[in-house]
């Protein structure tokens, strides 16, 4: 899917423009369509440093990964969100396998990959599928302000 994003094409030189983007949803997925991201001091560092420890930007990169959305689609496995549902998005992509996920500490386990962290896209674009960045039991229902 082509989608206009905020993309980091290397340190210091931001562009808005279209990037192809996944768009596979998959059975525990959710697709969401963007209301609001915050920009975090990670996406600052990488625009200024062009990395942040080992994490070094090679690529184009979407910045962006403190999000909150509407849901729009939801994979066929997914019970607990709806079409319609507000929500905010975790930004950490943990492995779904690992101990400590399954401990419910997943923040911790080693192989947790982040939105907006290479080789990972973030989600400063109109829509996004969790489906590359966190299962579905990921984003968590919110109250969003009505449109003026």
């Amino acid at each position: 899917m082509k989608a206009k994003a905020l993309v980091l094409e290397k340190k210091r030189e931001l562009s808005l423009r279209e990037i192809e983007l996944p768009d596979q949803l998959g059975p525990e997925d959710v697709r969401v369509r963007i209301h609001t991201v915050g920009i975090c001091g990670s996406d600052v560092h990488y625009y200024t440093h062009g990395q942040i420890g080992p994490f070094v930007v090679r690529e184009p990169m979407v910045l962006g990964h403190e999000a909150s959305g509407v849901v729009t689609d939801v994979g066929r496995n997914v019970s607990h969100l709806h079409v319609g549902d507000r929500v905010c998005m975790e930004p950490g992509i943990p492995n779904p396998s690992s101990r400590a996920a399954k401990l419910g500490v997943y923040n911790v386990d080693p192989s947790v990959r982040f939105w907006a962290t290479p080789p990972v896209h973030g989600c400063l674009t109109p829509k996004s599928s969790t489906q590359q960045h966190s299962p579905s039991h990921f984003p968590i229902r919110c109250p969003l302000p009505k449109a003026p």
